[in-house]
């Protein structure tokens, strides 16, 4: 017989958190900083990006080639797809809510993991929703990147497009807890699914197999919020039909099905 959960919070939709029903934080031009950092410092208390290393050798064109670089308006300091016109410890990174693009020393953050800032990413990956993205040019397009999928339109927090942020989506497994980096010096990575079954890395919490969660008081990796409002606690990601609870224990649905892909995804008991 097959448990009905409830999944506490929708998930994601582009931009909330399936993990506890969080929204995701937009990008904010008054911090000139990608979501998901505290105005006051430009990253989470206690925090600092990831460092690397620096040189003054110029990426002249696309991925150090001899070919010109196509720089990005309005600021035309630096091209973001492809990245060029920085030097090779660089990222050309979206600077405000009007698009103007610049360098930003980069860190060695891979893509999905923790982050504060674009400067603890590594190479060509900037910091949104709390983890390293890859930027592409074509909202809703499949991005080419490994591990990646469509590419997703960054708003601020008026709910309008910034001009140029656009990254790809991350191709995650929501059972894995390291998909996203897991926790980190810049933070606890989570993978995440919207309603449509496509899976994406943001920030997330440390709350533990069957503690209680909130919007506030998020699951870690490898989690989802399931219960009612005020009465919900954290439990495991599974594969329904499959073994994944381990033994005999059945992976219990959720009322409206979590796809991915051509898999359904619940939660253990």
């Amino acid at each position: 017989m097959r448990t009905t959960l409830a999944l506490v919070g929708a998930c994601f939709v582009l931009l909330a958190a399936c993990s506890a029903g969080q929204e995701r934080q937009a990008f904010d031009p008054d911090t000139s900083t990608t979501p998901d950092l505290p105005p006051e410092q430009g990253g989470p208390p206690g925090k600092t990006p990831q460092s690397g290393p620096v040189t003054n050798e110029t990426d002249a064109g696309p991925d150090g080639s001899a070919e010109p670089c196509t720089t990005t308006a309005p600021s035309n300091k630096c091209g973001l797809t492809p990245q060029c016109g920085c030097t090779l410890a660089e990222t050309c990174d979206v600077e405000d809510s009007a698009g103007n693009v610049g360098c930003v020393v980069a860190g060695k953050a891979p893509m999905g993991h923790p982050c504060t800032t674009t400067a603890g990413c590594a190479r060509g990956l900037t910091c949104v929703f709390g983890t390293c993205h890859s930027y592409c040019p074509t909202a809703g397009a499949k991005c080419s990147d490994p591990k990646t999928g469509d590419c997703l339109q960054v708003k601020n927090t008026g709910n309008v497009d910034v001009p140029n942020l656009k990254v790809c989506l991350v191709a995650c497994d929501l059972r894995d807890v390291n998909a996203c980096g897991g926790t980190t010096a810049a933070g606890t990575g989570v993978c995440g699914v919207d309603s449509t079954g496509k899976t994406d890395c943001q920030s997330g919490g440390t709350r533990t197999v069957n503690q209680a969660c909130t919007p506030t008081d998020e699951c870690g990796p490898g989690l989802v919020c399931v219960g009612s409002a005020g009465s919900s606690t954290c439990k495991r990601w599974c594969r329904v039909g499959t073994s994944d609870c381990g033994g005999a224990v059945a992976c219990g649905s959720f009322s409206t099905k979590v796809m991915v892909g051509t898999t359904e995804y619940g939660a253990c008991p």
